[in-house]
């Protein structure tokens, strides 16, 4: 939303390690007040890491849920041998089904239970510095342009909060539609998408709409050499498409094909 910016802006003499420096020793002296939006790893290091700093004067996390408690973002069922069966019930559904079906096994952000109890643990031995807020969200912000803060207020029927400074680790939509970088290239190689996901091939390259039958063979060409990974093939992929274990399943479709590409090509030529 907005940080301050401290130490001399405008002095390019000094090398990086000097303002550095320099903002330490500004925001030490100033010691700011922080609040944190999330409810995942991310939001919760931020936390402890803010706690550990002299410039910081409070921390308050704030987060939509409960905290979640598990050891990765998915449910250890997916770690072990009955991950198979699950993606057979995963790959026996349509695609609008699986996007439900994904967003369900993942169910948002979730921290590591040793990282809660440090969470918890320095929550309590400075209860007037460290904050945590569950099941709360923002309703309304000001910016004060006179005394340089932000006023906050959350959902719960609370006093307005003021603060210094606001942290984001909120994450972000897993939506092609938010993929700059596509966006020409899904003008002139439509694809069927569903909640925000493409629907690919099998092997992981770009398919083609179901309802167009008439592209030129060098299309055909360029959707067959064009493969997706991560968040975005998780409709191929399942639920763990982020996940080391996803990517490697993933890299395993991608070669089979590439190979396969390969071996056609070059019988051609022959």
């Amino acid at each position: 939303l907005h940080q301050k910016h401290y130490g001399n802006q405008n002095n390019n003499n000094n090398n990086n390690n000097d303002e550095d420096n320099n903002i330490s020793e500004t925001k030490s002296s100033c010691r700011l007040s922080l609040l944190i939006v999330g409810g995942g790893v991310t939001s919760s290091h931020l936390v402890l890491q803010a706690a550990r700093s002299s410039w910081c004067k409070s921390v308050t996390l704030i987060q939509r849920s409960r905290i979640k408690e598990r050891q990765f973002d998915l449910d250890n069922k997916w770690m072990g041998p009955g991950r198979g069966k699950l993606l057979d019930e995963f790959w026996s559904l349509d695609s609008p089904c699986r996007a439900q079906f994904m967003k369900e096994a993942r169910q948002g952000g979730s921290i590591p239970p040793e990282l809660a109890h440090k969470l918890s643990e320095i929550s309590q031995s400075s209860p007037g510095r460290v904050q945590v807020k569950e099941e709360v969200q923002i309703s309304h912000v000001r910016w004060d342009d006179d005394e340089e803060q932000f006023y906050i207020q959350l959902d719960d029927g609370s006093s307005e909060l003021c603060f210094d400074m606001i942290w984001l680790a909120t994450g972000a939509d897993n939506d092609i539609e938010l993929y700059e970088a596509l966006r020409g290239l899904r003008e002139h190689l439509p694809i069927e998408t569903v909640s925000g996901l493409p629907v690919l091939k099998s092997d992981l390259s770009w398919k083609r709409p179901n309802n167009d039958d008439n592209e030129p063979s060098w299309k055909d060409i360029l959707r067959r050499r064009l493969y997706v990974m991560g968040s975005l093939a998780g409709l191929e992929l399942g639920p763990d498409a982020l996940n080391l274990i996803g990517a490697r399943h993933g890299a395993v479709r991608v070669a089979k094909a590439i190979r396969l590409d390969v071996q056609n090509s070059t019988k051609n030529i022959g």
